[in-house]
């Protein structure tokens, strides 16, 4: 028999397996989260609710990612592009003299450290990289 698995939260494939024999099925297949025949991970995913197969849009270019979450095709550049602009905002906090910082209120150095925070976030919000919310710079930065 052919098995596919599956994540069981995003439904990606994660392998697809042959078995021919119980004592295989047991070991390879431990936990629900499986179909019977094939499926290929560039061509479908499994919905979650349902078990189903669904067919993934067709791959606009060989620079597009699948993103598992959104169930989407997701141009690499844009990504690449965002995390430089994420990165250049990175690198003018990094750059703050020490002598100046010593000199914010505990206030606003927690502001900052919050503003950074966010900033290392960016790519794990949830609609990464089609809808970002791009934290607020502090006012006196």
């Amino acid at each position: 028999m052919n098995y596919t698995k599956y994540h069981p939260t995003t439904g990606e494939i994660t392998s697809r397996l042959t078995i021919t024999d119980s004592a295989s099925l047991q070991a390879n297949l431990p936990d629900e989260h499986y179909l019977d025949g094939l499926y290929h991970p560039d061509q479908h995913y499994i919905d979650i609710a349902t078990k189903t197969p669904i067919a993934k849009p067709v791959k606009p270019t060989a620079n597009h990612t699948w993103d598992a979450n959104n169930k989407i095709w997701i141009d690499a550049d844009l990504i690449n592009r965002i995390r430089i602009q994420r990165n250049q905002l990175l690198i003018a906090i990094d750059k703050i003299n020490p002598v100046w910082y010593a000199s914010l209120t505990a206030e606003q150095q927690q502001e900052l450290a919050t503003y950074r925070i966010a900033l290392l976030n960016v790519p794990q919000q949830a609609n990464f990289p089609t809808a970002i919310e791009w934290p607020l710079k502090p006012s006196w930065l």
